[in-house]
């Protein structure tokens, strides 16, 4: 019986039970009200792996009945969103719990609203609710960017991928050690791989991508999703026009150009994708306003040099605002960009990051001023000496501390502050028993202290991940550092803290370089033997 005729019969007959026909008649003839009991949208959280939006939501209306959560702007579609509480049955002002996934994908396909679609259980009301939750999601991917692209430097962000096993990249197994693979240059083989970082791009949909700098073969990989075997492939090559090419110059020899790179070393990108690679022997890095997506993409601006042609050192005159000298790492760090200027002997940082050719630092970091570039003394401690680093390497962040690889020093410089003009002065030393010495594993034997061309690192859960090159092998020390010469506390690649041989095995390294961390893993670039090694922690 419908309300409306249930209403006439209390009326005409006075029938027993009026009253609570009357009040069902007046609760379903009233608008339906939906309300939010609490909202985290503007908390959303995006993972980089999964490229999963997250949030939730509680609801009331004041109706019994049934809802559904669509992904849409009204209720004329049947498209639920993803999660957990999408849909089911509602009591009269009883809060409903929902859960919200959805795939970055389908934000892009489908926009950024959800509406809830409320019906009473008689399908005489209905009703609905929008929320938007564009703002939460740009809020998580700025956050989920910052955090991977220029919170780091060394070998970039920092991998979460959920391994469980050790593998190879780019070797068939953990026993091969040859060049391209023991075969002719293709997508799944390198020749030297110097430097390698995971980066998130926002301008192709978010996706975390894998960049290997291949230095021999004058090309850098990129890897459209984090590769989680041997048999993995590049999806698209910068540097030369497809995969079988390895010249210098993108083939063009000694000919400088857009396209190409002479032994290239490192690659990063910026909060923005603005992707940096040094090519170290044309003295300049090759900036790209975007991560490429197709082979043989060319060079948006060029830092070091006055146009795309030059790969002159100090092509500007002696060692000013705008010259470099075989750059080796290039890091976009909280808003800023670190240039280790390596033959410089000092480290250029521009205060914002740069989008046009032949760009001005703002200070320098291992110089006095940028008048100086020579080795010099390493007592950093004294005013006096202006200049204190030898050929540095690469840089890192961590904690809101900076620390430089001053490599030609064998050792690595610690900063309690990160610096904010020129002539900063570091506090601690890693290597060496304070600021003068200047020798290989302290001018002794191979041990838990000292280093020998030490090169990247990286940092994750209060541990510092050094590459000491020579000695072939990894060392982890506890941080915070709070003195010099603090020892490592674990190492991989040797059987201890004793020996440095080179080997081809999977517990062995021949000139180990860039590292990431990967929750209980780390990604090595074995650079004699060719390959990158996925290894558990040693602890």
């Amino acid at each position: 019986m419908r309300g409306i005729s249930r209403f006439y019969f209390c009326l005409l007959f006075a029938s027993a039970g009026c009253g609570q026909y009357l009040e069902q008649f007046n609760d379903e003839d009233k608008d339906i009200t939906i309300s939010l009991v609490s909202d985290s949208t503007a908390a959303a959280t995006y993972s980089i792996t999964t490229r999963i939006v997250s949030f939730s939501f509680t609801f009331k209306a004041d109706r019994t009945g049934s809802y559904r959560v669509l992904h849409d702007t009204d209720c004329g579609t049947t498209r639920l969103a993803s999660g957990s509480g999408i849909s089911g049955s509602l009591a009269n002002n009883t809060p409903v719990a929902v859960d919200i996934r959805l795939s970055y994908d389908d934000t892009l396909l489908y926009g950024k609203d959800l509406v809830i679609c409320v019906e009473d259980s008689a399908a005489y009301k209905k009703a609905s609710l929008v929320k938007n939750f564009a703002t939460g999601l740009s809020s998580a991917l700025s956050t989920a960017t910052g955090q991977l692209n220029e919170n780091y430097g060394g070998g970039g962000a920092n991998i979460d991928n959920g391994f469980t096993a050790a593998f190879p990249l780019f070797q068939a197994n953990f026993t091969s050690g040859t060049a391209n693979r023991g075969g002719t240059v293709a997508a799944n083989g390198v020749s030297n791989p110097y430097s390698h970082g995971a980066y998130f791009d926002p301008n192709d949909g978010y996706r975390y991508k894998y960049i290997v700098v291949d230095r021999s073969n004058h090309r850098v990989l990129i890897f459209n999703t984090i590769p989680t075997s041997a048999t993995a492939s590049a999806d698209v090559v910068v540097g030369q026009v497809n995969f079988t090419a390895s010249g210098m110059n993108a083939g063009a020899g000694m000919t400088v150009n857009d396209q190409g790179f002479n032994e290239p070393v490192h690659a990063s990108v910026s909060n923005a994708g603005v992707l940096f690679i040094t090519d170290y022997q044309n003295n300049r890095i090759m900036g790209f306003n975007t991560i490429p997506t197709t082979n043989g993409k060319t060079a948006d601006f060029v830092i070091g040099q006055s146009g795309v042609g030059g790969g002159t050192a100090n092509a500007f005159g002696a060692t000013d605002e705008r010259s470099l000298n075989h750059p080796y790492a290039c890091h976009a760090i909280g808003g800023r960009l670190y240039i280790v200027d390596k033959d410089n002997n000092r480290v250029v940082v521009f205060n914002s990051i740069p989008t046009a050719t032949a760009p001005t630092a703002d200070f320098v970091i291992g110089q006095v001023d940028f008048s100086g570039g020579g080795p010099g003394n390493p007592d950093y401690t004294s005013g006096v000496n202006t200049d204190y680093m030898s050929t540095p390497y690469d840089i890192l962040v961590y904690s809101n501390r900076l620390y430089i690889s001053d490599t030609g020093h064998h050792r690595v410089l610690v900063y309690t502050t990160i610096p904010s003009a020129s002539n900063a002065r570091p506090t601690y030393v890693i290597g060496h028993t304070g600021p003068s010495p200047v020798l290989a594993n302290q001018g002794g034997a191979v041990s838990a202290n000292g280093l020998n061309f030490p090169g990247s690192m990286a940092a994750q859960n209060n541990k510092l991940a050094i590459a000491d090159q020579v000695n072939n092998r990894v060392l982890f020390y506890d941080l915070p550092i709070a003195a010099d010469n603090q020892a490592a506390q674990q190492v991989l690649g040797q059987a201890g803290f004793t020996t440095a041989t080179s080997g081809t095995t999977q517990t062995t390294f021949n000139l180990v370089k860039g590292l990431i961390f990967d929750n209980g893993y780390i990604w090595t670039a074995d650079g004699g033997n060719n390959r990158v090694k996925v290894l558990a922690l040693p602890y």
